[in-house]
């Protein structure tokens, strides 16, 4: 292990040399938001004096893992939060995934891999948010760590963390005059990161003037804020959003049920006191979102969204998928964005619905958005074009889609009618593991873009277990230079063409790596065929179908679910 230096705005930095990149851990962006900085906006550094030790990784923002489990599950009884209705918002492994070994409120860190350079230009660089539904992960997550990426494509990249769960999602400013600063911390977080990454990128050799933004699930979710916050705009060239969904658990919220969310947790806490929340256990705010997710039973079709941001008209002026897919758009807006073939079965693929339920149920759960007479024609309709599969199956794909794909393709296409540059991508390599039932499923994409499928890597993906790894390799060398093209230059050349409306060219990312014209164009003609014709009428039905739920007083609706 050899070190080196780089000399920041704020001080000098050690770093190792590891899979052929040196490499900079623990990195800090911002004062750590502890004691009298909790549910405070993110404090500028402070500089160091001499050399600062910059090989080992930060702590992740603090959430469940072994050490604190145990307690975290108690306080859950403690509450009757393991009596909620729904269910886990992700497949039983996913736990082993994301696990974090070291978590800590002090976790406003990036890490940052640099290349060898072989010239004096400066390197573009990636900034990437890290997924895990505003609860969990990290950004020096090891199975998606940079190194391979960094080096293969001659990029510099760089992984933030930053604050989770309702330590930075819960927006106690909203309803507590004693927090009001409380509203929209991590992604106050995830701008001071990049602010950060432009101010002191070329001390690593890298261009402040050719940074790619990206990020996946929640992490798509923060580049959406981005792009759409006209503050940030300058700190980037481009961007990557890969599965992005505007009604999931992490999404973003309107004011009035962030307002019912952070009322939410004072009752089930029940706290008087606002200023309790100063020094609250933050084990007690981790009960309070296991309690909530589930807070709808499996089967609703709704727009729950109890850690996501929300519309202050400041930070997020309004919702960035509705502003993406129907707005005047920035001129030099340069997009990739893609998504999962089978999204959904992530979230609900484990319950008994989407494993074996009838078309009576598929239905059932389609009406609550569509109607009864519009879902048994949409359900009929996906039923074709997939050559008449399983109810469940059906299900699965259109909820993949009403949840993703849909608000993706209408914002490529709102790039397009605009003159702007989208290209799309469809991850669809079925994963063998758990039975198959996954098959390409939401986050299945993350070692193929990562580069990180060693065994002992794939060993915490499950749903990789029996893969051919030589055919994992050639899918992710073929789509690797192309998603480093375009974080390059935004040019990944004519093997991924741009998407416009007359070809609605999709990259299909599987055992092939190949663009597909008109791809998803009879799902898409489908789904716009029960009345649904824009990101806005979609989240006005979902978002109707929550407050209908919510219609009550907190005090009463966390009594009745637990």
């Amino acid at each position: 292990m050899s070190l080196n230096i780089a000399e920041t705005k704020y001080g000098r930095l050690l770093s190792a040399e590891e899979e052929g990149v040196r490499v900079f851990r623990g990195v800090p962006f911002a004062m750590p938001p502890i004691g009298d900085r909790r549910f405070r906006p993110p404090a500028s550094l402070e500089p160091w004096s001499g050399d600062r030790d910059a090989t080992r990784h930060g702590a992740a923002s603090w959430q469940v893992n072994t050490t604190n489990q145990a307690r975290v599950l108690d306080f859950l009884k403690q509450i009757g939060g393991d009596k909620a209705p729904g269910a886990k918002n992700s497949p039983p492994f996913s736990s082993i995934t994301y696990f974090q070994p070291l978590v800590s409120e002090d976790c406003l860190y990036l890490d940052i891999w640099t290349p060898a350079q072989t010239s004096d230009a400066a390197l573009p660089v990636y900034v990437y948010y890290h997924g895990g539904a505003n609860a969990g992960s990290a950004g020096s997550m090891s199975l998606e760590r940079g190194a391979r990426l960094a080096r293969e494509e001659g990029v510099i990249v760089v992984r933030p963390s930053y604050r989770l769960g309702a330590l930075g999602w819960v927006h106690f400013g909203l309803v507590c005059d004693a927090l009001s600063d409380a509203v929209n911390l991590g992604l106050q977080d995830q701008m001071a990161a990049l602010q950060w990454v432009h101010e002191n990128i070329e001390s690593f050799g890298g261009d402040p003037d050719n940074i790619t933004i990206g990020g996946e699930s929640a992490g798509a979710t923060a580049v959406s804020h981005l792009i759409t916050n006209p503050a940030s705009r300058g700190l980037f060239k481009r961007a990557i959003i890969q599965s992005l969904s505007p009604f999931n658990q992490w999404c973003t919220q309107d004011r009035q049920e962030a307002a019912s969310v952070a009322q939410l947790y004072l009752q089930i806490l029940g706290i008087q006191d606002e200023s309790q929340l100063r020094d609250i256990d933050p084990d007690r705010l981790l009960a309070v979102n296991l309690a909530l997710v589930p807070f709808f039973e499996a089967n609703k079709n709704c727009a729950w969204r109890p850690l996501g941001g929300v519309v202050d008209h400041n930070l997020i002026p309004e919702q960035p998928a509705k502003f993406l897919s129907g707005a005047t758009l920035p001129a030099d807006l340069d997009l990739l964005i893609g998504f999962a073939k089978d999204e959904w079965q992530f979230f609900r693929g484990h319950t008994e619905t989407y494993r074996s339920g009838s078309a009576d149920q598929a239905l059932a759960v389609l009406a609550q958005a569509f109607g009864a007479g519009e879902a048994k024609a949409l359900f009929a309709k996906f039923s074709q074009i997939m050559a008449n599969p399983m109810p469940a199956e059906v299900l699965s794909e259109v909820m993949s889609f009403e949840f993703f794909k849909y608000s993706s393709l209408k914002i490529a296409a709102n790039v397009a009618e605009q003159g702007g540059r989208a290209r799309v991508f469809q991850f669809a390599f079925d994963l063998p593991g758990q039975g198959g039932y996954l098959k390409a499923f939401h986050t299945g994409d993350m070692p193929f873009i990562w580069r990180n499928y060693d065994a002992a890597d794939l060993k915490r993906w499950p749903a990789f277990e029996g893969v051919d790894i030589s055919e994992v390799q050639a899918s992710s060398d073929k789509f690797g230079r192309l998603y480093g093209a375009f974080i390059r230059d935004g040019e990944p050349g004519p093997d991924w063409p741009t998407y416009d409306l007359e070809n609605q060219t999709i990259l299909n990312f599987g055992r092939e790596v190949e663009p597909k014209n008109h791809l998803l164009a009879d799902e898409l003609r489908a789904f716009e065929a029960t009345g649904v014709e824009s990101v806005v009428e979609l989240e006005r039905r979902l978002v109707a179908n929550t407050r209908a739920s919510l219609n009550c007083t907190p005090r009463a609706l966390a009594a009745q679910r637990f």
